[in-house]
């Protein structure tokens, strides 16, 4: 495996898919609903295409994992896991809020990640051992020791997909953890955008992410957990992955008994 060639593919390829999605953002949209509350757009599928046809041309053997779409030799040594848009529903009703997320693995170990935030022209990239950056420049988690003083961006239990129809106790649960949070931390904000809340944690914005809403899924969050992880924070698992899907608690360190005793308990 070429790094060099790895660490320049992933970061032009996530600067150029967020170009290509703002310069896309105000144009019209056709919008298709996967599943409950699961949407994808033109611009979801365009650039996906537009993506794969990239990584296979510099890497043909190299598997691609799309989120929510399909896989291309997923049980190859390295590997991609891309999520073009993560955020389609504010996308489409321009809402600019919403990421583009690519992760590098080799043998199940994420070794490079990159997060975009285009509207904002932030780009957030990791290599396993290497430090994090936004814009190429280092960037660590907060200090903040005091969970009545912290910053924490909850992500709220919902209904998006199918399987969570018959999650109505997880559900309550999560919703009492989210009232505890809102009563004991200093400030909690939620805008939904997982992988974004928590490279905001790498940058020491929120001092802590939570996740509530069960409908995570790690071929998003593989780049933005390294970038975490790089910049100093702690990543745990809230409950334990299944089918893909993920539920995490993100902390500056500092704050990662506090919140492991209140989500977790």
């Amino acid at each position: 495996m070429d790094q060099k060639i790895i660490k320049q593919t992933i970061l032009q390829v996530g600067a150029e898919s967020g170009e290509y999605l703002r310069n896309h953002f105000y144009t019209f949209k056709n919008v298709f609903r996967k599943d409950i509350g699961s949407i994808v757009t033109n611009v979801d599928l365009e650039l996906t295409e537009i993506i794969i046809r990239r990584l296979k041309t510099i890497f043909p053997n190299h598997g691609i994992i799309i989120h929510g779409g399909e896989s291309i030799n997923e049980s190859a040594s390295c590997r991609w896991l891309v999520d073009p848009l993560d955020g389609s529903s504010h996308f489409s009703r321009n809402i600019p809020i919403y990421t583009v997320n690519i992760a590098f693995q080799e043998d199940g170990q994420t070794i490079f990640g990159a997060v975009n935030h285009p509207q904002t022209h932030q780009l957030f990239f990791a290599q396993k051992g290497g430090g994090a950056y936004l814009n190429g420049i280092d960037i660590k988690v907060s200090t903040q020791a005091e969970l009545a003083k912290a910053f924490i961006f909850v992500e709220l239990p919902e209904y998006k997909f199918s399987h969570q129809k018959d999650a109505a106790a997880n559900f309550s649960q999560n919703m009492a953890i989210a009232n505890q949070l809102i009563q004991q931390a200093g400030q909690v904000e939620s805008f939904r955008i997982g992988a974004f809340g928590q490279c905001l944690v790498a940058a020491g914005s929120f001092d802590a992410y939570v996740d509530l809403s069960g409908s995570s899924q790690e071929v998003g969050q593989a780049a933005s957990t390294l970038i975490v992880e790089e910049a100093g924070g702690q990543v745990v698992n809230i409950t334990k992955p299944e089918n893909g899907f993920v539920q995490l608690l993100v902390t500056n360190s500092h704050l990662d008994q506090a919140l492991k005793s209140l989500v977790l308990s």
